[in-house]
């Protein structure tokens, strides 16, 4: 857990690093891959516990107390090393050629927001 009195305990968590070329789908779903935790930090050791289970990013940042951008650089590291997949129902979580998403996904992820307000419980 981050303490958010601490102003440099998320630069700390993240390695100074301000961004990822990583792109989530909200919807996607986190789950660990490779359970030995040995060399990771103490953010990434929790993220590979609690990812035993499918867990959307949003969510695990909530859990750990770390902002979602914060949650996707952790994420990105993780990928890379082959402890945790991204699954989602459309696409697996890819790279971006670019630091930024392409109008079709914008479409799509709007899309699927209003399908969700939608569908939401009055």
């Amino acid at each position: 857990m981050i303490d958010p009195d601490v102003p440099d305990g998320l630069f700390m968590v993240v390695g100074g690093r301000s961004g990822t070329t990583l792109r989530l789908d909200p919807f996607a779903l986190v789950v660990t891959e490779r359970a030995d935790t040995s060399g990771l930090s103490l953010e990434q050791a929790d993220i590979v516990r609690i990812c035993d289970r499918p867990i959307a990013p949003a969510e695990l940042g909530a859990r750990l107390g770390i902002p979602l951008g914060a949650v996707t650089i952790l994420l990105a590291d993780l990928v890379d090393q082959g402890y945790i997949a991204i699954r989602s129902a459309d696409r697996p979580a890819k790279r971006a050629a670019s630091g930024f998403a392409s109008p079709a996904d914008d479409r799509r992820l709007l899309e699927k927001l209003r399908v969700g307000l939608i569908n939401l419980p009055v």
